[in-house]
C-alpha cells in the first residue's frame, strides 16, 4: 500500500494483472517497457523459478523474460530466509536489453534490489512439480552495456505476476 498523505486516493499495487510488466529507464534515456502474457497457449509462463542451491547455500530467484522482438531479461538472485533479495556468486543477477543483440546491460557496482509482495507457488508445468514466485522487484544502481560500455544509472520494476 503507498499514499502521500490521508487526502490522496491510496494504492494497492499486486501482481494480479493477468500479465508481467517491465519499466526500465536507463539515465541517456532510454526506456524499455511492456507487457507480456502470462498465459501462454493455456499454460502459465514463469518468469521466477525459486529453487535451493548448495553453491551458495541459500535459495535462488531465477528466470527470464522476453518481449519477442523488442527485450529480453535474465534474473538470479539469492534469497534469505526472509526473503531478502541480494546478488551472490556468479550467476547472472540482473541482466537486461534489446531483443536478439549480442551486448546486454549488466551490474557494474552495487545494486539496490528490492521486492514487494513476493508469494511462492507450487505450480506443474510440462509435467513436473515446481516453486515460482510472483513479486514487484525494484532494482537501481550502475550498469554497464557489454564488457566496454560506459557506467549508467539504471532503474528499474519488474512485475511478475501470480499463475
Amino acid at each position: 500500500m503507498a499514499c502521500s498523505n490521508d487526502n490522496e486516493k491510496k494504492e494497492n499495487k499486486n501482481t494480479s494483472s493477468n500479465v508481467h510488466t517491465y519499466h526500465i529507464d536507463i539515465a541517456n534515456g532510454k526506456t524499455y517497457q511492456g507487457n507480456i502474457s502470462k498465459v501462454s497457449g493455456g499454460v502459465y509462463n514463469p518468469v521466477s523459478i525459486v529453487e535451493y542451491s548448495q553453491a551458495i547455500d541459500s535459495k535462488v530467484m531465477a528466470g527470464t523474460l522476453m518481449d519477442t522482438g523488442e527485450f529480453q531479461i535474465g534474473i538470479g538472485i539469492a534469497l534469505d530466509e526472509n526473503n531478502k533479495p541480494s546478488l551472490k556468486g556468479s550467476g547472472p543477477g540482473i541482466v537486461f536489453g534489446q531483443w536478439g543483440v549480442e551486448d546486454k546491460y549488466s551490474p557494474s557496482g552495487i545494486i539496490d534490489i528490492t521486492l514487494n509482495n513476493y508469494e511462492e507457488h507450487n505450480i506443474s508445468i510440462y509435467g513436473q512439480d515446481g516453486k515460482v514466485a510472483s513479486c514487484i522487484l525494484n532494482f537501481s544502481g550502475k550498469f554497464k552495456l557489454g564488457a566496454d560500455g560506459e557506467e549508467v544509472n539504471v532503474t528499474g520494476e519488474i512485475v511478475v505476476d501470480a499463475p
